[in-house]
């Protein structure tokens, strides 16, 4: 992908459509993907709260086998 700051802008904002409830981060230094969300509710240990990737489409992968219920 592109790091122009217009295009990282785009794909964040694609990204929060698809998966509401996650926060997405993208980190110039090391050209890596963040999500995150939360607080989980508490007692949840098992619940995922944060998933990297090195590109946006992986990100969109790993988000997408997240439960959509945890």
């Amino acid at each position: 992908m592109d790091t122009n700051t217009n295009d990282i802008e785009q794909t964040k904002g694609r990204l929060r459509e698809e998966f509401p409830g996650w926060s997405i981060i993208y980190a110039r230094d090391s050209g890596r993907w963040w999500a995150t969300r939360g607080p989980l509710p508490r007692g949840d240990v098992t619940g995922v709260s944060d998933v990297d990737a090195d590109t946006d489409g992986d990100l969109a992968a790993k988000l997408r086998a997240v439960p959509r219920d945890q």
